[in-house]
C-alpha cells in the first residue's frame, strides 16, 4: 500500500483486510485508474513476479462510468462494488468476484482460496 494512502481509501480498507488473511498487496496504475496487486509472498517484494498468478482489486460503480477502475479514492455510495480479477501464470485474467463495498470480507475470503488453490 502507498505510504500516502488515505484512511478512507479503498486502498487502505482493503490493503488492511488482505493484510489481516497475510495477504500482501500493492498498487499499481495507468491511464487515470489504479489497482491493487494481490499475490502470495515471493520475495521481500510484495508484487508477484511477471508469470506468477495474482488478483487484481479495485472498486467500480457497475452502473456508472465503467471506465473507472480505482481504489485511490474512498467508496463513495451504495453503487460502488469491489471487483477482483484472477490472472494466471500466462497472463489470461478472469473475473473472480464482484461484491457491494459492505461485502469486502466475501472478496478476500475468495482470493485468499484462489491464491491458495493449485492453478492447473
Amino acid at each position: 500500500m502507498s505510504s500516502t494512502a488515505r484512511l478512507d481509501t479503498a486502498e487502505h480498507i482493503a490493503a488492511q483486510a488482505l493484510a489481516e488473511w497475510g495477504l500482501p498487496s500493492s498498487t499499481d496504475d495507468a491511464a487515470g485508474n489504479s489497482w491493487l496487486v494481490i499475490g502470495l509472498p515471493q520475495s521481500a517484494d510484495t508484487s508477484p513476479s511477471v508469470g506468477v498468478p495474482h488478483v487484481v482489486l479495485y472498486v467500480f460503480d457497475p452502473f456508472g462510468d465503467q471506465d473507472e477502475v480505482m481504489v485511490s479514492r474512498a467508496p463513495t455510495g451504495p453503487l460502488d462494488h469491489w471487483c477482483a480479477v484472477a490472472v494466471d501464470s500466462k497472463g489470461v485474467q478472469r473475473p473472480l468476484i464482484t461484491r457491494p463495498i459492505p461485502q469486502l470480507g466475501d472478496c478476500v475470503e475468495a482470493i485468499a482460496d484462489w491464491l491458495t488453490s493449485p492453478q492447473g
